[in-house]
């Protein structure tokens, strides 16, 4: 079903859905800075990769995000 058919409070559950979703991306583009290189390597990101991607605006989404 596609959410022009979706029934109007739905539009409510996708808003909130994108807050928290923008929500999270703002938290973690606040702590990849301070993520040690082991733990970044283990997300398979590089130091260079972690800062440019704290770098981005909160509601661009990444490569790996949606």
């Amino acid at each position: 079903m596609s959410r022009a058919h979706e029934p109007h409070l739905s539009g409510i559950a996708i808003l909130r859905r994108w807050l928290r979703r923008w929500t999270a991306r703002r938290r973690l583009g606040h702590d990849l800075p301070f993520l040690t290189d082991e733990t970044l390597a283990d997300v398979g990101l590089t130091r260079r990769e972690a800062l440019a991607e704290a770098r981005r605006p909160f509601w661009q989404a990444g490569a790996c995000d949606d």
